[in-house]
This record gives structure tokens, sequence and C-alpha cells, in this order.
């Protein structure tokens, strides 16, 4: 079967770019073992904030790296602390991370499972995906808790979609520890899902509110004057980024391009052009099928990540809900092309250091270096699988605004030159 052949099917097309994350998930799995088997975790901010929180006030400065989210959010790891010491609750942590991704792969399978007709393939396709690809494999080996707070927001929508409400209540749980889920409430609205709103409203102040009770207003103050400033890390843009800065946000590049510009402007005039390009888009596509929806909310999520200056690689792993059904539920060849090539470049998570690593063992380090340093100096992998992605819901707002004639009524409303 000719390569043609495989990339004219749209089922083909989605399948070869799931395979093509496992292939990259292994690899990661591989390069981790051969050549760097002790990472770096994250758990041991977690573990030891919760720790300290529980014999005396909320303690910012851990000694193993600043906590940055809300007292609240506490409350999720003191089962660790309460229960095990730090090497015991880093083992079952990972075990559980492990046990939640399978189950949320499981969920994804059946959801699509549920709406389309599914293919042994599609199913092998899907699952290992969504277990097996770079960013479930490396959230583990961080014992990071992304994994957690993505299938938290991605079950959220599963749920909205399957008529369940209480999907917003996983979305608020979520805003608790990292707080720009609540942004993703504009999706909400305009996909007039009011119960949820209400329900992530309900959930967010009831679990703000329990925090305060347990941990002092003083602790929330703190927060806000110590540790959420401390995320907004603009210093690691000045004078250009770092060309191993791991951020997924525009500001990276124009950093690059513009040195001696404070990365600070760049904030407010992206902040502009994606609300603008959100509204836009909002108009344009209606809240009528799987895939307008799914379509909404991908770019609700780049949206908000592009404006944001904290943005990480490691977050990606937060879009596969809708992006697994836009490669699966979008007809418009094109668009789902975009999303097929997007979910490739996105899986191939490797920076400077990493390329370069390999390619000396195989003894081409000069060759691959003379393009991989200006490409992946200037932005990172998942940056560009990213905006390929927010080019394909572009794409399908322009096509779903000609269908609807909506694009004819923004041109209207829009004055133009002649």
């Amino acid at each position: 079967m000719g390569l043609k052949m495989i990339l004219s099917s749209r089922r083909r097309r989605a399948s070869t770019a799931l395979f093509a994350g496992i292939v990259a998930g292994v690899l990661t799995a591989v390069f981790f073992a051969l050549l760097r088997p002790n990472p770096p975790t994250t758990f041991d901010v977690f573990y030891f904030a919760a720790e300290k929180s529980m014999s005396g006030q909320v303690v910012y400065e851990t000694g193993h790296g600043l906590w940055t989210y809300t007292p609240a959010s506490l409350l999720y790891f003191y089962p660790y602390a309460l229960l095990f010491e730090y090497q015991s609750a880093l083992f079952v942590h990972r075990g559980l991370s492990i046990v939640v991704t399978v189950g949320y792969a499981y969920a994804l399978v059946r959801f699509l499972g549920r709406r389309i007709d599914l293919q042994r393939l599609d199913r092998i396709a899907i699952f290992g995906f969504a277990s097996l690809s770079v960013y479930p494999i490396v959230n583990v080996i961080n014992a990071s808790f992304v994994g957690v707070f993505a299938t938290f927001l991605g079950m959220g929508w599963l749920l909205i979609e399957s008529d369940y409400d209480d999907g917003g209540s996983l979305w608020a749980l979520a805003a608790i520890v990292k707080g720009y889920p609540a942004f993703w409430g504009a999706y909400l609205v305009r996909v007039r899902r009011w119960r949820a709103v209400g329900a992530a409203i309900l959930t967010g102040v009831s679990a703000t509110l329990l925090g305060v009770l347990v941990f002092g207003f003083d602790a929330y103050r703190r927060f806000f004057t110590v540790a959420g400033t401390s995320r907004v890390r603009y210093d690691q843009f000045s004078g250009g980024a770092s060309p191993d800065n791991e951020a997924v946000t525009p500001l990276r590049a124009l950093s690059q391009v513009f040195p001696n510009v404070d990365p600070a402007v760049w904030t407010p005039v992206i902040l502009v052009v994606v609300v603008c390009i959100t509204l836009i888009v909002y108009y344009l596509v209606p809240a009528d099928s799987l895939s307008d929806r799914a379509t909404l909310l991908l770019v609700t999520i780049l949206g908000v990540w592009f404006v944001m200056p904290t943005s990480q690689d490691l977050d990606t792993y937060i879009i596969y809900a809708p992006l697994l059904v836009l490669l699966y539920v979008e007809r418009h060849r094109t668009v789902q092309a975009l999303y097929a090539l997007g979910t490739i470049v996105l899986s191939y998570n490797f920076g400077r250091t990493e390329l370069r690593a390999v390619s000396e063992l195989f003894g081409v380090s000069d060759v691959v270096m003379l393009v991989g340093e200006p490409v992946l100096s200037f932005a990172t992998m998942p940056m560009y699988g990213l905006v390929i992605l927010y080019l394909g819901c572009l794409l399908k707002a322009c096509i779903r605004g000609r269908e609807s004639e909506r694009t004819e009524r923004l041109r209207k409303v829009v004055p133009t030159r002649g």
C-alpha cells in the first residue's frame, strides 16, 4: 500500500498520525532508559509542600522548588504525605498515574466508539496514542501531576458532551491547581452549557472557601503576592529567550526575533490578537456538531496557552480529547490533514540537547544540527505542532463561515477599503 493511498483516507491519516505518536513515545522511553536513567521529578515539590503545610502555615518555598499553586490544591497531596514517606509516595503516585492514564485512554476509545464506527486498528491507535505517546510517557517518568490534571479536563469535556453537566465541576477542580482552565468557561458560554457553567462556579467557589477555612486568608494573600506572580517569568525571555526554553507561547519566538524589546510588551499584543481571533471563530463556527464543538474547544485551549507566558510543553497532554475527536470526525480533508500533521510534529518533542545527543550516536551531529540548531532555537517542536493545529481551526472557521453565510455577514459588519 503506497503512501499516497494511506494519506488519501481520513481514517488512515488519523491512524498514521497516532501510530507515529506512539513510536515517538516509545523512542522517548528508550532515550530516558539509555541516556537519562535518573530524570528529575516534579513530585517532590507537591509532596513536601503538603507535608510542611500539615505542621504549620502554607510554605511556598519548599526547599525543593517553589510551590506555585493555590492552597486548596494541597489537599490533593495530603494522602501522600500522611500515608507514605517520600520514595514510597513517589512509587504510588507513578502507579496511580499509569492507572489514570490507561483509564483515560479507554474512556476516549469508548467515547469515540459510541459516536462513529471504529475498526480494531482505530481503537488500538487511539488507546496507544492516549497512553503511550510522549506526553503521558514523560509525565509518568517525571512523576508529574499533569496526567491527572489533564484527565480531569478531558473527562470533564467527555461528560459534558455526554450531557452530564457535572463535567463542569471537574474543570473547576482542575482550575484549583492551575488557574487557567477557568478561562475555558468561555467555551461553555459559547456552546450554552449553562448548567455546566453553574456546576463549575459552585465547585470552584466551594473549593476556594474550603481552602480559606483550612489554610486561612493569609495563605491566599501570600499565594497572589509570592507564588502567583512568580509564575510570570518574563526574565526567561529577556534579551532573547534561551534556545532551550520549553515554553509553548509566541512570546518565545518573538523574544528571539526582537531580543531588545521588553518581553512584557508582547503579552497584551498577543492577548488582543488571540481574543479577536477567538471571537471570530466563535461567530463563524456553530455549535451544532461534535466536530464544531471540538474545534471551538481546541481554539479556546490554544488561545489561552498562547497568551500565557507560563505555558509549558508537557501540558500538551491536555488537548488530547478534542484532538483525537477531530482526527476522526473532521470531514474537511485539508483541515483534518492539518490536524494529523500537527499531531505528528508535536509528538516528536525534542530539543537541541536531545537531538545533538542522538545524532552524535550515529556520527551525523554536524549535518543534523546545521538545520536543527536554528529551527529548535526559534521555537519548540510542540509549538510548531500547536500552530499547525491552530491553523486547522482557523481554516475550519473559514469553511463553516462560508457554509453558513456568516462570513458574508461579518464582511458587512467589518468596514473595508474601496
